[in-house]
């Protein structure tokens, strides 16, 4: 009976231990991808994720002439764009100067300098993975599904204004340690070694 329960104990151990591995690969991806600690999450500018606008320059918000060609799209994209705008100005990313048309003028300040990055998104955060479950072999790579949360978020990115941008954003940031943080999912290599799902590991772009 003692060495029955030895050997369960031993079992235990290594189903706990058998993911740290793992957890070590994930946690490398996420860092190399993000050397700094700072770009886990990006806001984007436009109506598109992969929309942005030049905000290293004064940028002038203008109206669409109708007629235009995709007309009623570029509305759409523009009014997107002048309401983040906007909020970038009360979050203090940028500065907003009325101007004599009913336009708006913005530049950078010197807090939205420090969280620009050269794509034109405004990012902060690092990963840290809380821990990994194995659930499946698929197509000779394993999933796993995994929990994390985000370290190094400025006061700015925890504004209720964040929410009108996407509310999702301060449900991640809310997370912590203690609440074993979000889930995900990867696909590791069979020898478990190497990341083999996501171009852009550890970045969400919103």
């Amino acid at each position: 009976m003692k060495k029955l329960a030895i050997l369960w104990l031993l079992v235990f151990s290594l189903i706990g231990c058998g993911t740290e591995q793992e957890k070590r690969v994930l946690q490398t991806r996420f860092d190399e991808s993000n050397p700094s600690g700072d770009r886990a999450i990006c806001l984007s500018s436009g109506l598109n994720p992969s929309d942005s606008i030049n905000l290293t320059e004064p940028y002038i918000t203008h109206d669409i002439i109708p007629g235009t060609d995709d007309y009623n799209h570029l509305v759409v994209a523009n009014n997107w764009l002048n309401e983040r705008l906007a909020i970038f100005a009360q979050l203090g990313l940028l500065n907003q100067q009325a101007l004599a048309n009913g336009q708006y003028r913005y530049t950078l300040t010197e807090l939205g300098s420090n969280y620009l990055y050269k794509d034109n998104r405004f990012c902060f955060g690092r990963v840290v993975i809380v821990d990994m479950k194995y659930q499946k072999k698929q197509d000779g790579k394993r999933l796993y599904t995994y929990r994390y949360y985000l370290e190094n978020v400025p006061d700015w990115a925890n504004n209720p204004l964040l929410d009108e941008i996407n509310s999702v954003i301060r449900k991640i940031i809310a997370l912590t340690p203690e609440t074993k943080g979000r889930s995900g999912m990867i696909f590791l290599t069979s020898d478990k070694r190497e990341v083999a799902w996501g171009g852009r590991v550890g970045r969400r772009i919103f």
